[in-house]
């Protein structure tokens, strides 16, 4: 059976994001963002998700996931703050933003395949962040963005690892559910 884990970061939407990748017919489970890739590794997930949270990346005690879950080979989706800690350990630099970015907002799409495979090149999603990514790691591409948000989805397609900015799980985000069907059923 395929299953997804969620590792929570502290989010208010974790549990949402794990009810609508069930809504993908894939099992999904909820643990906390210090789980240890030893204990992903006998769960055997066909991908991770990291959740948003309200910490700063690059405050001196945020919340990091054990470093080895990018060694697993797995897809990974950062969500908001998610994002952000890929961003972050790929060495990418994150930022407080000079404007928090709240509410709807028109999502370009710069590349619709994975992600955004059968999606429109523009949709209206739903943000909520205050810090945002800076620069880019190198080897992630723009795959999507906002008039504020220059990276609002990134992603590496070798490493099959994405990071995004807005939530897709909430109901806001136009096709936010086929965003999510398309990370646990199609890449």
């Amino acid at each position: 059976m395929d299953k997804i884990i969620v590792l929570d970061f502290g989010s208010q939407y974790s549990h949402l994001i794990c009810r609508r990748i069930r809504e993908t017919n894939v099992y999904c489970e909820l643990l906390p963002y210090n789980t240890p890739t030893k204990i992903l590794r006998e769960l055997n997930p066909k991908g991770v998700i990291f959740s948003g949270g309200p910490a700063s990346i690059y405050s001196k005690d945020s919340p990091k996931p054990d470093e080895e879950i990018f060694e697993m080979n797995i897809p990974i989706l950062g969500i908001c703050y998610g994002h952000q800690i890929i961003v972050d350990n790929f060495g990418g630099k994150v930022k407080k933003s000079n404007k928090r970015e709240y509410g709807h907002a028109d999502l370009i799409i710069d590349d619709n395949y994975d992600l955004f495979h059968d999606i429109n090149d523009k949709m209206i999603c739903w943000m909520s962040h205050g810090d945002a990514a800076e620069k880019l790691p190198s080897d992630f591409k723009i795959l999507a963005h906002t008039k504020n948000s220059f990276s609002a989805a990134i992603g590496n397609k070798q490493k099959k690892i994405y990071g995004i900015q807005f939530h897709p799980e909430v109901v806001h985000t136009q096709r936010g559910l086929e965003i999510l069907r398309n990370f646990s059923q199609k890449i």
